[in-house]
């Protein structure tokens, strides 16, 4: 049996830009961590509001 909980379900993303040397070596620029309970989920594509080119709005309009 484990002694330790098992680890949570939540989405991360990890992002590294490294630099490679003329000898081979990577040196790591910069970094990035998105961890999922810091952002807002996606908007579905439900919520957003019709659309209102010229074509749709006649198509509502006859419909």
């Amino acid at each position: 049996m484990l002694d330790r909980p098992y680890p949570s379900p939540k989405a991360k993303l990890t992002i590294r830009v490294y630099r490679v040397r003329p000898d081979g070596a990577r040196v790591q620029v910069s970094s990035c961590i998105s961890d999922e309970d810091l952002h807002l989920p996606l908007v579905s594509a439900l919520t957003w509001p019709a659309c209102a080119c010229p074509r749709c709005v006649a198509a509502a309009e006859v419909a």
